[in-house]
């Protein structure tokens, strides 16, 4: 993984912590929804809401790969849930930046004909993306057991139930306006969960940062007849998987 797309990941991992823990806090003030350039139903100004999506999409690459490394990282112990965990980051990914898209175009658009089965679409895109995040975090639930704690490996399992709450309550209970849900005890514990897990995937990331940029060959974790912490030389090195996968 190249180091100033690990670094820049990082970072952008502590700022979604950061900014996750904020959303939870302004809703639990004004009970409201945010996410990328609205808030609530307003439609942003296209000038700042080109800058704040553009920096959205940059975020989401960037995190996401960090996922994926986790994922691939995770080949050597489960390759069934290294192979679920790719397809669930890929979809999640992929998710955000069609979200990042339609809001460049709802931001162009003011014609209230136009927006209101776009923000139809949003609302129903929001949802989906916090369920493939859930997802793709379940599916990390063996690296986070091999190497956080138990308590962040049971986490993984809360924000999939909550965001399956919220779909729920929009759909049987009570329609928001759209383009974002109703600011609700769901949401508001959702994004305090996500808020501690990308704070401490964040931190995994600084303290095992060589496992992130170094290469790891997946042939030798797993081949048992050569020992891969011997150097052509013949020195002892250390290995990756020390690390990775001591359980």
């Amino acid at each position: 993984m190249p180091k100033a797309l690990f670094y820049a990941g990082t970072v952008f991992t502590l700022f979604l912590a950061l900014t996750s823990a904020a959303e939870s806090a302004r809703q639990l003030q004004n009970g409201s929804v945010g996410f990328l350039a609205f808030r609530g139903a307003s439609i942003p100004h296209p000038t700042p809401a080109v800058w704040t999506l553009v920096a959205a999409g940059l975020i989401a690459v960037t995190v996401g790969s960090i996922l994926l490394r986790m994922a691939s990282l995770l080949a050597a112990r489960n390759l069934f849930a290294a192979i679920a965990a790719l397809a669930a980051i890929t979809s999640t990914l992929t998710t955000a930046l069609a979200l990042v898209a339609l809001e460049f175009r709802m931001a162009l658009v003011h014609a209230p004909s136009l927006l209101q089965p776009l923000a139809e679409l949003h609302l129903v895109g929001y949802l989906l993306l916090g369920a493939l995040f859930s997802i793709a975090l379940m599916t990390l639930h063996p690296y986070f057991r091999i190497q956080a704690s138990r308590v962040l490996a049971i986490l993984v399992f809360v924000p999939l139930p909550l965001v399956l709450s919220v779909s729920f309550q929009e759909a049987f209970i009570g329609t928001s306006s759209a383009p974002l849900p109703a600011a609700s005890p769901a949401l508001f514990i959702f994004f305090a969960v996500t808020a501690v897990l990308f704070f401490a995937v964040s931190v995994h990331c600084i303290r095992h940062r060589h496992l992130f940029i170094e290469a790891t060959n997946l042939r030798e974790l797993l081949d048992p007849r050569v020992d891969p912490r011997l150097s052509p030389a013949g020195r002892r090195v250390r290995l990756n998987g020390d690390v990775a996968f001591d359980s």
